[in-house]
């Protein structure tokens, strides 16, 4: 959120703020006075005061003549926030006019009036966009429904800055109130001398910008009054409420004359002025090396700024050409280094703001240039600017540069084998650890060398799990308000085809950068699924007054991990300073290259400094890991003099397929698809043309097709199952998207497809993208809980001898069937370990010398992230180290009992006996496998009873010795 700074008429605010401002990089010199200015007040015919600086509550009071008799009252105050600088109007979110927080003002507030001024500060938060009314008066049957309006008179900054008077409109077309900065506008109208229409003027800053006499609407606005007075919110229900904030609203029965409106603007234009040229940072400017971007506008007040410099051999000051086409080049400082060896230069760059007519303020800054760079400067300059983005939280290759700025060499050096010295990542499995590593530059020139380090975190890869619905970005349309700005939208089941808007039409994000538009939404899901980039054109056609006067290099970058919540815009320059535009970007992964192609379509200049004389339009791209930090702009596809523009692209199997439109200008221009097995070939010759064709033989023959969207079909999609999408935006004859299905990725003609939209805000959307997302994504992009999801755990383990090692396995397995994660306790007895899931098992060794006989091992998984705990158990038997079989028999002999012992000998080494009796032991020294031996014992007695005897059986030698001991019990015996 952004807050409005504090300006508001309070002159020791504005002291302290130019004070604290100067102290960092120059000095504010005001024009000399003898003492401090003196702004006296204009309160003649001031009916209605509302300074509108109570912080807390719900009345805002009226000190003008009126009385408190005829306060205003805060409605939605929880959507509003109050303090000494005026009301905050909806700061954290959007709302229709009835929802938002606005101030209900009495009735009749201009009855009986013949004439009437509208005075007030006003600063416009950048996120506000569609129609609005800052301020109205109307007369209607009822204030909270749509018609049965008898009259209004009511300001907005839809477009344009303009005050509403009836039918009639006072503004200067396309000319509107700057966002983010503080503004004073003031609105009078006066009868004409035929008593029956008036004179509407609209001021800025005490500056006149629009007049209109032939306004029949009275300033009473109806002979009934007016019972619909309002800040903030508009006589339509369905508009959207105004986000910014008002503050010292006032309204005067009599229409002040041109020196009153300046009187009553000259404080704030003063203090705005100051307020602008403390806050100019221009950076360190004890040590510039490049050439600085000077600014035309002040961040606070918004003052108009122009520059001198002292010494234009250091730093020369370069303004850009007057021309409306040339407006959007900066005023650069160019900077002149001195030579290696030389003393450093100075020179002193003086910024001179203009806010109004006649208020300036001056603001000096010292700007030392350096002498050109030894080695060891070079190194710790470069060293300096050296860094790496989104450290804490790596979820692909990262931007590793081997050059510096300034002639160093690169070099990478990784403490981890999770990532490369050169940036590639391999990230722990789904359900592991993060981990930690440090990548250590060494960065050189000639005999000079310095190192820099950059810990990073390596997060984990998300859980795979399949596509069962879609995502939709898209923008409406430059014919409304609120057209060029980001939508979002989700599929109703799996199904491309039908669709329902996330927040019922309204912008689900809104520039505040750049032009203050985004159209063309493309974005592109990080191969390992878990990272979000979308990408917008940087143009407000409906508010800029359309495209031909876009003059910008850049592009509007986000980001998300969850298609939810996004990071703050990035207005990113893209395309070479000579380009008119850079339209329409896309992004494609380059498996190839490790990285992202990101492309779009520009013009390019023939007069780079007047802007004038755009040429053809072509595709050009440049490459980026992170959407941070991007190559050097390149040539793609230059059809030269064709255009092309819009280029869509996928790649299946081993081809890459991209979908483009050929500019041949309204129904004659279509989208034709091509393939080549390089995707950055830029020899349009090599790419192998497809369908030349598709918008007009797939769709309408007589209209024109741009911005393609083109993506393969989820498994189980309801409507084109086993098959690739193809969207066209049919800009003639409107429609916007068209659809069509293909099985035959290849194919001339595809299958046309009707698009179903509800509460989307238009029936088709216009150029944008269409992502395949799992079943828990789109529950979560539309507030839906998704529920954790239940496992089940399998053991594997097999029977064991006593002296090996015991193998188990434990499988775990996903109720909803998708990828699990995380770790499994394995225990038996008093032993116990945790492990790692890898492709969904878990595998553990058991320490041998378990003893013999029937063991159990419990494999308990402990959950992790959506996964719940499950366990198993199993039961193994433990076998004897060395296999042997023991029998014991008798028979009698003379008489007496003889005690038969057989061994034999199961396992496949050779083993030795020992047989231990009552009645003796004896050694058997080797037999072989599947060898037996029988030993006899006499007892010498006719009758022995039941007892046990031993045979201990023991294989190979030394260390690698082991032994098993077979126990057998014998029943009595006799020979009687």
């Amino acid at each position: 959120m952004v807050s409005p700074p504090t300006i508001r008429t309070r002159r020791a605010r504005w002291v302290v703020l130019v004070a604290a401002s100067s102290l960092c990089i120059g000095s504010v010199v005001a024009a000399p006075a003898s003492a401090e200015p003196v702004y006296p007040d204009i309160t003649d015919g001031l009916v209605h005061h509302f300074e509108l600086n109570e912080t807390s509550g719900t009345v805002v009071a009226n000190t003008g003549t009126a009385g408190a008799g005829a306060d205003g009252i805060l409605v939605n105050p929880d959507r509003a926030a109050r303090g000494a600088d005026g009301i905050r109007f909806n700061p954290d979110d959007y709302a229709d006019a009835l929802s938002g927080a606005y101030v209900r003002l009495p009735d009749d507030l201009t009855a009986g009036m013949q004439a009437v001024t509208v005075d007030y500060d006003i600063w416009i938060d950048p996120a506000n966009v569609g129609e609005h009314q800052i301020w109205s008066l109307g007369n209607k049957t009822s204030c909270d429904v749509a018609g049965g309006q008898q009259g209004q008179l009511f300001s907005s900054n839809t477009q344009r800055l303009r005050v509403a008077a009836g039918t009639v409109n006072v503004q200067q077309n396309r000319v509107r109130l700057p966002e983010g900065v503080w503004k004073h506008v003031t609105y009078t109208q006066s009868p004409n001398a035929n008593g029956t229409t008036w004179t509407g003027t609209l001021f800025v800053d005490g500056v006149q910008q629009a007049q209109s006499a032939t306004i029949t609407t009275a300033p009473s606005v109806n002979a009934a009054g007016t019972n619909c007075n309002f800040l903030g919110r508009s006589q339509v229900p369905g508009n959207y409420s105004f986000r910014g904030t008002l503050s010292d609203f006032r309204v005067y029965d009599r229409s002040l004359s041109g020196a009153e409106v300046v009187a009553r603007a000259a404080q704030g234009n003063d203090e705005g002025a100051e307020a602008d040229a403390a806050a100019i940072d221009l950076g360190l400017t004890s040590a510039v090396v490049e050439d600085i971007e000077l600014p035309k506008l002040g961040t606070v007040a918004g003052s108009a700024i122009t520059w001198e410099s002292s010494d234009p051999s250091v730093v020369e000051v370069v303004t850009p050409p007057s021309a409306t086409s040339a407006r959007k080049v900066p005023i650069l400082g160019v900077i002149t280094r001195p030579a290696l060896g030389a003393d450093d230069a100075t020179a002193i760059l003086t910024a001179t703001l203009r806010k109004g007519s006649e208020s300036v303020a001056v603001r000096e800054m010292t700007i030392t240039v350096p002498a050109e760079f030894d080695e060891a400067h070079s190194v710790d300059r470069d060293a300096l600017d050296l860094e790496l983005h989104s450290t804490d939280n790596v979820r692909g290759n990262i931007e590793l540069p081997n050059q510096g700025r300034w002639g160093s060499t690169i070099v990478w050096e990784s403490s981890s084998e999770y990532v490369s010295s050169s940036g590639e990542v391999t990230r722990p499995a789904y359900g592991h650890p993060e981990v930690e590593a440090t990548l250590t530059a060494t960065l050189a020139k000639g005999g000079a060398e310095v190192q820099k380090n950059f810990d990073v975190v390596i997060k984990p890869l998300p859980r795979e799990e399949e596509n069962e619905r879609y995502f939709l970005g898209y923008f409406k349309g430059e014919g409304m308000a609120d057209g060029e700005q980001i939508m979002f939208a989700t599929s109703n089941g799996n199904n491309a085809l039908d669709w329902t808007g996330l927040t019922g039409g309204w912008p689900s994000l809104v520039s505040q950068l750049g032009d203050q538009g985004l159209r063309d939404p493309h974005i592109v899901r990080s191969p390992d699924g878990d990272t979000f980039y979308m990408i917008a054109t940087d143009l407000n056609w409906y508010d800029q007054g359309g495209y031909a006067i876009n003059d910008t290099q850049y592009i509007e970058v986000f980001e998300s991990n969850d298609l939810v919540n996004w990071t703050p815009q990035r207005h990113v320059k893209v395309a070479p300073d000579d380009a008119g535009n850079a339209f329409a970007p896309e992004s494609l992964w380059v498996e190839e290259i490790g990285a992202y192609a990101v492309f779009w379509a520009q013009s390019l200049w023939n007069d780079p400094v007047n802007r004038t004389g755009q040429g053809n339009a072509q595709m050009w791209y440049n490459t980026t890991r992170d959407f941070q930090t991007f190559s050097e702009p390149k040539v793609w596809q230059n059809p030269a003099p064709q255009s092309r523009i819009d280029t869509t692209a996928i790649k299946v199997g081993d081809e890459y397929y991209r979908v483009t439109k050929n500019e041949a200008g309204n129904a004659g221009s279509d989208i034709f698809s091509e393939k080549n097995a390089d995707f950055l070939d830029s020899d349009i010759n090599a790419w192998e043309l497809v369908a030349p064709a598709l918008g007009r033989t797939t769709w309408q023959s007589t209209a024109g097709y741009e911005g393609p969207v083109i993506f393969e079909a989820n498994a189980g999609d309801t409507a084109c199952p086993g098959q690739f999408y193809l969207w066209g935006d049919r800009y003639t004859n409107g429609g916007g998207y068209q659809a069509a299905c293909e099985a035959n990725i290849e194919a001339q003609t595809w299958q046309a497809k009707t698009i179903t939209m509800t509460n989307a805000g238009v029936p088709r959307p216009r150029h944008g993208t269409v992502l395949p997302i799992t079943l828990r994504e789109w529950n979560s992009i539309r507030g839906i809980p998704n529920e954790d999801v239940a496992t089940t755990v399998d053991i594997a383990v097999d029977d064991v001898r006593a002296d090996q090692d015991a193998e188990v396995t434990a499988t775990v397995a996903a109720e909803d069937g998708f990828e699990v994660g995380g770790e499994v306790r394995f225990t038996a007895g008093d032993w116990s370990e945790t492990v790692y899931l890898e492709d969904g098992t878990a595998s553990v060794t058991i320490p041998a010398r378990l003893p013999e006989g029937e063991q159990s091992v419990k494999a308990e998984f402990l959950g992790f992230d959506i996964l719940l705990e499950s366990e198993a158990e199993a039961s193994f038997q433990v076998l004897p180290a060395v296999a042997a079989s023991v029998a014991v028999t008798d028979r009698c002999v003379a008489g007496r009992v003889l005690l038969v012992v057989t061994a034999t000998n199961d396992d496949e080494r050779k083993v030795s006996l020992l047989i231990e009796t009552p009645f003796g032991a004896k050694p058997v020294g080797a037999l072989a496998s599947g060898k037996t031996h029988a030993a006899v014992f006499t007892t010498r007695a006719a009758s022995i009873p039941s007892g046990t005897l031993t045979v201990a059986v023991a294989a190979g030698d030394g260390s690698d010795r082991v032994q098993s001991v077979y126990t057998v019990d014998y029943g009595a015996m006799s020979c009687s």
